[in-house]
């Protein structure tokens, strides 16, 4: 997990440099006003942390703020999914999307793919087979992908995963491969007219659409959250073409890949202030899981993290001269406090060389 964390920090780091005027700029960079700086370690996960600093909250753009939140609303997901189970239903996955070149614009093609999902969810035949699969919500998450690196580089890939939480008054026993087929030819069907009607064009059958069974849908979400490369959506590295953080990986190992930059900067832009979370009317309620911000979901402590000890404005600007937040939390983590110490008389005087007398 740590070096999971060093890794979010560095591309932290880029990401400020390509929206400088960005919240992300000061995110745990800055001090909270009236804060000392603390370094904490979790009694429970062995893992540090910082606190005392701003957080940006975005979980679109900053690498930090997004896998804490993408954890957070994982525990969410999966408690829902875990209790509609123990109830006697089925989470099943949906997943949409459109066809798109690479001469597409990202903004235009979200608003008509919104549009399209809207016509898609009002349709009296997908209405139908919601009811027969005994259908009480679902929560979509949003994804985007460029193909850039790819033979043909389709552009911008934004797509839905929709976790429909079936069952409710129907024998489990009908979800065979059989049924799930037909079910998903329908959904298709209308799928397909929604895109066209939307300007978007009929998409294939192979790449369109995909309802998946119950037990692709708990491997997915298991996996969603996890403090390691593979993290959920936009944040994880992709199979095929690059998710908007593959992008920052690139910049890393290249830090003259304009494109890479321009494209992180269209998504940054577009998907700000977006939500990557839907939960259907009512759902939410449905299993007692409380409406939190992203904003608010940074700024939950760990319960069981004790402090280690406090850092000086001179030693953080020390830390920030050599890009050592990382790893001093990992110092942190493997050794406590003394580690810290050692670490921190290694560095001692970087920040005042950097920023002068």
């Amino acid at each position: 997990p740590m070096e999971g964390r060093i890794q979010r920090f560095i591309l932290q780091s880029i990401v400020r440099k390509l929206l400088p005027k960005s919240r992300t700029n000061n995110c745990q960079r800055v001090r909270q006003k009236g804060q000392q700086i603390q370094v904490l370690k979790s009694v429970e996960h062995g893992t540090a942390s910082y606190g005392g600093l701003q957080t940006c909250g975005s979980v679109w753009q900053c690498p930090v703020c997004a896998a804490k939140i993408s954890e957070r609303r994982r525990v969410e997901v999966l408690a829902a999914m875990t209790a509609w189970k123990a109830q006697g239903g089925t989470v099943n996955m949906l997943t949409l999307t459109c066809p798109h070149q690479r001469s597409d614009d990202l903004a235009e093609l979200l608003v008509k793919q919104a549009k399209a999902l809207n016509s898609f969810w009002a349709d009296r035949q997908v209405k139908a087979v919601l009811l027969d699969m005994g259908n009480i919500g679902h929560i979509k998450a949003t994804e985007a992908t460029h193909g850039r690196l790819s033979p043909y580089n389709n552009g911008w890939h934004p797509h839905y995963h929709v976790l429909m939480f079936d069952g409710s008054g129907v024998d489990l026993a009908r979800f065979d491969k059989a049924q799930m087929t037909d079910w998903q030819v329908k959904f298709y069907l209308r799928w397909a007219n929604a895109c066209k009607l939307a300007g978007l064009g009929t998409p294939s059958y192979e790449h369109g659409l995909k309802l998946d069974d119950g037990s692709n849908a708990f491997q997915y979400i298991s996996k969603w959250g996890l403090e390691h490369e593979i993290t959920k959506g936009h944040t994880k590295k992709a199979i095929s073409g690059e998710t908007p953080f593959d992008l920052l990986r690139a910049l890393q190992a290249d830090p003259t890949d304009r494109q890479a930059a321009a494209l992180f900067i269209e998504f940054a832009t577009v998907f700000k202030g977006k939500r990557q979370l839907r939960w259907s009317k009512g759902l939410k309620a449905r299993f007692a899981v409380e409406e939190k911000t992203d904003d608010e979901l940074t700024e939950e402590k760990d319960d069981f993290a004790q402090v280690l000890g406090l850092l000086t404005i001179e030693q953080w600007r020390d830390v920030l001269a050599v890009e050592g937040r990382g790893p001093l939390l990992s110092a942190a983590a493997r050794g406590g406090w003394p580690s810290v110490a050692t670490y921190l008389r290694e560095i001692e005087g970087k920040g005042r060389k950097k920023c002068g007398p």
